[in-house]
């Protein structure tokens, strides 16, 4: 190369610099570089959610709840939900009360564990959401997401019906009982969930979440039948009871203003 043509070649090197650097920006820019959907940072949210039982044991709880949150960054935010959770027993609850009050040969028993229904509840929680991503739908479309931890707590109403102790008992033999003890109490309740918020557009967003509710178990040791069943109290509350984990798989829907 000859010094007549360096500054030929300077020139050619540098406008092909400038020619891919202009290629690059217009392959990332639309596909990769794009922006966020929605931010919700500085804002408020209002929720809805249904919660239904990801698993069941002797106890099943439909979770209804609204929610009032405050976003202070786009991965920070406080929220309170209230909300009351239509409880019932499951089938292997039933079969469990009616196989053991037509047995004779039961005088002592323990109250089983795991028997306390949620209803009316209210908490206020923490909600991080370090991740922000986008999933590939389709040829064109693209889901906007973030994945978020929720940690709280707060009290709850909680009602047990036994399916041990018959104070009336309606017919043995098919194991039906007319009346069976009912307890009822208020007593803190601890939250957490992990889940996922779709955004769908400029402040609204679907909620997918897996949450568990976590309150502290209570009930009796060593009751007699014949006691129980003549309306006076037996046994002892259990030493160690230990916790209640209601787990349950959310669906919610969130406009944030």
């Amino acid at each position: 190369m000859t010094a007549r043509n360096l500054p030929n070649f300077v020139s050619l090197a540098l406008v092909l610099t400038a020619l891919s650097a202009s290629a690059q920006e217009q392959v990332l820019d639309p596909a990769a570089v794009r922006h966020r959907l929605f931010s919700p940072g500085e804002r408020l949210e209002a929720s809805f959610t249904v919660g239904l039982p990801a698993r069941e044991y002797l106890t099943a709880h439909y979770n209804l709840n609204a929610g009032l949150a405050y976003n202070f960054f786009n991965t920070l935010g406080v929220e309170a939900r209230a909300g009351y959770a239509l409880s019932r027993h499951t089938g292997l609850a039933r079969s469990i009360s009616e196989s053991f009050l037509a047995r004779e040969d039961k005088k002592i028993t323990d109250e089983l564990e795991d028997m306390w229904e949620m209803n009316l509840h209210g908490v206020v929680g923490a909600r991080w959401a370090p991740i922000y991503g986008k999933l590939s739908l389709l040829a064109d479309e693209t889901a906007h997401f973030q994945a978020y931890l929720w940690a709280g707590g707060g009290l709850a109403s909680l009602r047990r019906q036994s399916i041990i102790q018959c104070s009336q008992v309606g017919d043995r033999d098919v194991g039906a009982c007319s009346q069976w003890r009912v307890e009822t109490r208020m007593a803190p309740v601890a939250t957490g969930a992990a889940g996922f918020r779709f955004f769908l557009a400029n402040g609204h967003a679907l909620r997918f979440e897996l949450r568990d509710w976590v309150f502290a178990d209570q009930y009796r040791v060593n009751v007699q039948r014949e006691d129980w069943e003549a309306g006076r109290e037996s046994g002892e509350p259990a030493p160690n009871p230990g916790f209640t984990h209601l787990v349950q798989f959310d669906i919610g829907y969130s406009f944030i203003f």
